[in-house]
């Protein structure tokens, strides 16, 4: 992708950052609990039904008290991914279904370190909109078998996190194998593009011109057969008539 993609990810981070706030504050809750709809200090949590939107400062809109990521920080970290994003992908498909994981890959990463847990409407959206974005690319590039990769891709990091959340349940857990599905989809569509993009040959030079070849024709002075009329014998002493 060109600098003006690059730029317009990094620029759609601030512009994300008040919905990524809102899904981290409603989702920031223990397993089985409903998602939050109102600041624990709420008088009038009815005020927060229709809101989706959270401000930058990562405070209450009412009581001041934190209810999120500090300052900018959500707004830097999306901003940052996108950018990364942008820069690597191929197409605008893909560059789609990458953003879609960004998007929902932030909150995530906020919503593990305040509750160490992931959602599964989360994971779960992403997989599919990842997987599903990821599909259009491949046939609209004519390429069904990029695909076949990507669920490859999905099912191998997939499996080797659902490993390790068995060998280690204290580090890892189910969610972090439903989301590895969406990192595996998606980095198996980055390594194709790697992959493809070393593949292609590098353009050959131009010879250099003027440079000596046996076709090329003799320059300049001409050569000692040419001035001689043939072989070049002129220190073989000559013969005398008799």
């Amino acid at each position: 992708m060109t600098l003006s993609w690059i730029l317009t990810g990094a620029g759609a981070g601030p512009i994300a950052g008040p919905r990524i706030r809102a899904s981290v504050f409603s989702r920031s809750t223990d397993h089985g609990q409903p998602p939050r709809r109102a600041c624990a200090r709420e008088i009038l949590p009815d005020r927060w039904r229709w809101r989706s939107l959270l401000p930058v400062t990562g405070r209450c809109p009412s009581c001041r008290v934190r209810i999120g990521p500090y300052l900018l920080l959500a707004e830097l970290t999306a901003g940052f991914a996108l950018a990364v994003t942008a820069a690597r992908a191929s197409s605008a498909w893909e560059l789609a279904a990458l953003v879609w994981l960004v998007l929902l890959a932030v909150p995530l990463a906020f919503i593990d370190v305040a509750v160490h847990r992931l959602p599964d409407q989360l994971t779960a959206a992403a997989f599919g909109g990842t997987l599903g974005l990821l599909a259009v690319a491949a046939l609209t590039a004519h390429q069904p078998s990029h695909l076949g990769r990507a669920a490859i891709g999905a099912a191998a990091l997939a499996c080797l996190y659902l490993a390790l959340s068995v060998i280690r349940p204290g580090d890892m857990g189910l969610g972090d194998a439903k989301l590895a599905a969406s990192a595996g989809a998606a980095a198996s569509s980055a390594a194709r593009t790697t992959i493809t993009a070393r593949m292609i040959p590098l353009p050959v030079p131009p010879p250099v011109t003027g440079a000596a070849s046996p076709s090329a024709p003799t320059t300049g002075k001409r050569s000692i057969t040419a001035r001689t009329g043939g072989a070049c014998n002129s220190s073989a002493p000559r013969s005398v008539p008799a």
